[in-house]
């Protein structure tokens, strides 16, 4: 359960995408994706995720549920000749619920509790200071990392910004990118998986362009490496205003069952859902609620 906890923090402090801007429009209706920041920008999000595990074994069925709320600052420290932009990360606020079978509800609030609860210990020092300053070029690769404050998911780098295809790409065109994982194996070995997410130019209307993705396993699975990675398992799409060159929005969801991974009757479920807007957007529905 301990691991589990982990992986929620983790995928809260790492949720938020930074932006992709469509640069320019041809003839034949394709568009070229490239990042491009400028000095001083703030990009502030707000972002609700949920997570719902449900674990049966042996006949002991226990769902532990996880909610949050939070909102994250990505500052433009400096931007190179080349388009290589570097920002400094930080959460400005959380609001965090978890309600497991049989135990007391945890919940807390950066803004107004003064301790944080056991469960949530990990936050404690992280909230309102700066977290990493990262270095990504104009395609969406990590060039640097520093980190300024140890905190979960730190060294998740491939969740800070999607991949941008190399050329201009039309509607309805995909690109793909290898994202092999790693399990560790009780003999201290790993088992590596082959993996990646594809990327599709859904459709551009009223100026605002749809990227839908999904991650795609290549590697076949025993059930009880399947469970370990469930939250790789994502799908969902992203929205970009053309007129601001922003990503203005993200959706994604995790819904995954795996039977037998301890025992043949045990079965594990895992939905995970986030959404997160850029605050300040009239449409934003994270933020009116």
């Amino acid at each position: 359960m301990k691991s589990l906890f982990r992986l929620i923090l983790a995928a809260f402090f790492l949720s938020t995408v930074l932006p992709v801007l469509p640069i320019a429009s041809t003839a034949d209706e394709e568009y070229l994706l490239r990042y491009r920041f400028k000095k001083g920008e703030k990009l502030t999000w707000n972002v609700r995720q949920t997570l719902t595990v449900t674990t049966s074994l042996k006949g002991k069925t226990e769902t532990v549920e996880t909610s949050s709320r939070s909102t994250k600052t990505w500052t433009v420290l400096s931007v190179t000749e080349d388009g290589v932009a570097t920002f400094e990360y930080q959460v400005g606020a959380v609001k965090m619920q978890q309600s497991q079978t049989d135990r007391k509800d945890e919940k807390y609030d950066s803004s107004t509790d003064e301790e944080i609860p056991a469960k949530f210990i990990t936050l404690e020092g992280t909230i309102g200071v700066p977290l990493a300053e990262l270095s990504i070029d104009s395609l969406g690769e990590l060039k640097k990392k520093r980190v300024l404050k140890a905190y979960d998911g730190a060294s998740e780098e491939n969740r800070i910004a999607i991949p941008l295809p190399k050329g201009p790409i039309a509607v309805g065109k995909f690109w793909e990118v290898n994202t092999p994982i790693e399990i560790p194996k009780h003999d201290g070995t790993v088992k590596k998986i082959a993996a990646g997410q594809r990327f599709t130019l859904e459709s551009v209307k009223n100026a605002v362009a749809t990227i839908r993705f999904e991650t795609r396993i290549r590697t076949a699975l025993e059930p009880k490496y399947e469970a370990q990675i469930l939250d790789k398992f994502s799908s969902g799409s992203l929205q970009l205003d053309l007129n601001t060159g922003h990503l203005i929005s993200q959706q994604s969801e995790v819904n995954k069952r795996v039977v037998g991974f301890q025992d043949a009757g045990g079965w594990i479920h895992h939905h995970a859902r986030l959404t997160e807007c850029c605050c300040g957007l009239k449409s934003c529905e994270v933020c009116s609620q």
